[in-house]
C-alpha cells in the first residue's frame, strides 16, 4: 500500500526462515489473530525442541513470534540459540511491544541485547492503539533507537487494516503518518485466517514466498502452509485432540 516492496521482503537468496511461535499466550486479545492466541493461551515452546527443528546444514534466519514472544519465560534463551548458530544470518523478533521498556536508555539496552542482524516487527492496528495510546511513540523510539545502534538493525512496523471496516481503520493510517513511521511501515489488509476465518469479503492468506517454515508452541512444523498453522494454534487453545 505504499507503493514499494514491503520492509523484509524476501529477496531471491533470502536464507530458510524458521518462524517460531514461542506460545500462544498474548497480552493481548486482537480479535482477528492469526495465530488464535489471546491471554487463555498457556503453550510454551521447549526450547531443546526448537533446537532440533533448526535446518541440519546452510544458513537460516529465526523469527521469534507468538502469540507474544517476550512472555515466554525463556524468551532470552531463545535469541541466545539464534546467536550462538554461526549458521543463522538474522533474528527476527515480533512484538505487540507491551513488554518493552519505554525508556530511552532501558529500551536500548534491551534491544542491543537482542544482538546483529537484527529486524524487529512492532504490531501495529486499531485494537493495540486503542489499548495503548503510547503505541505510536513506542514505535519511533524502537525505529531511532535501532538506527542509533546501527549495524544490521531494522525496524519495521506491522500494520494490518480491516477492508471495509471505520473507512478502512483511516485512523489507523493517519496515526502512522502523524507519527512520521511511513517509511518505516508494512501496511496491509488483514486476512481471512486464523481468528478471522468467517470473513467472508477479506482475501485469503497468499504467501509470496516458500523458503520457510512455521514452528508452533507445541513443536507441530507445518511447512510455508500459513492456514494449517492457524488451525494447530487454534486447536491448542481450545484444546481440541
Amino acid at each position: 500500500m505504499n507503493g514499494r516492496l514491503p520492509l523484509d521482503h524476501p529477496l531471491p537468496g533470502r536464507p530458510h526462515r524458521v518462524y517460531a511461535a514461542l506460545t500462544n499466550h498474548c497480552n493481548r486479545s486482537c480479535p482477528w489473530c492469526s495465530t488464535c492466541s489471546s491471554p487463555a493461551g498457556d503453550s510454551w515452546l521447549d526450547l531443546d525442541a526448537l533446537k532440533r527443528l533448526i535446518p541440519d546444514e546452510g544458513a537460516f534466519e529465526l523469527q521469534l513470534e507468538g502469540g507474544e514472544p517476550t512472555l515466554h519465560p525463556r524468551f532470552w534463551d531463545f535469541v541466545a540459540l539464534g546467536r550462538a548458530d554461526a549458521r543463522c544470518r538474522r533474528l527476527v523478533l515480533c512484538t505487540n511491544g507491551v513488554v518493552l521498556p519505554r525508556t530511552p536508555e532501558r529500551l536500548r539496552a534491551w534491544l542491543e541485547r537482542l544482538g546483529r542482524p537484527l529486524t524487529v516487527k512492532l504490531s501495529f492496528n486499531h485494537h493495540l492503539l486503542e489499548r495503548d495510546p503510547g503505541l505510536p511513540a513506542l514505535a519511533v523510539a524502537v525505529r531511532d533507537a535501532l538506527a542509533a545502534l546501527g549495524a544490521e538493525r531494522v525496524f519495521v512496523l506491522n500494520v494490518r487494516l480491516r477492508r471495509g471496516c471505520a473507512d478502512d481503520d483511516r485512523e489507523v493510517r493517519e496515526a502512522v503518518a502523524r507519527a512520521g513511521l511511513l517509511d518505516s511501515a508494512n501496511i496491509f489488509f488483514l486476512q481471512r485466517y486464523g481468528f478471522a476465518s468467517g470473513e467472508s469479503s477479506w482475501d485469503p492468506p497468499a504467501p509470496v514466498y516458500d523458503r520457510f517454515s512455521l514452528v508452533n508452541p507445541d513443536g507441530s512444523v507445518y511447512g510455508p502452509d500459513l492456514q494449517a498453522r492457524s488451525e494447530g494454534m487454534r486447536r491448542l487453545l481450545s484444546a481440541e485432540p
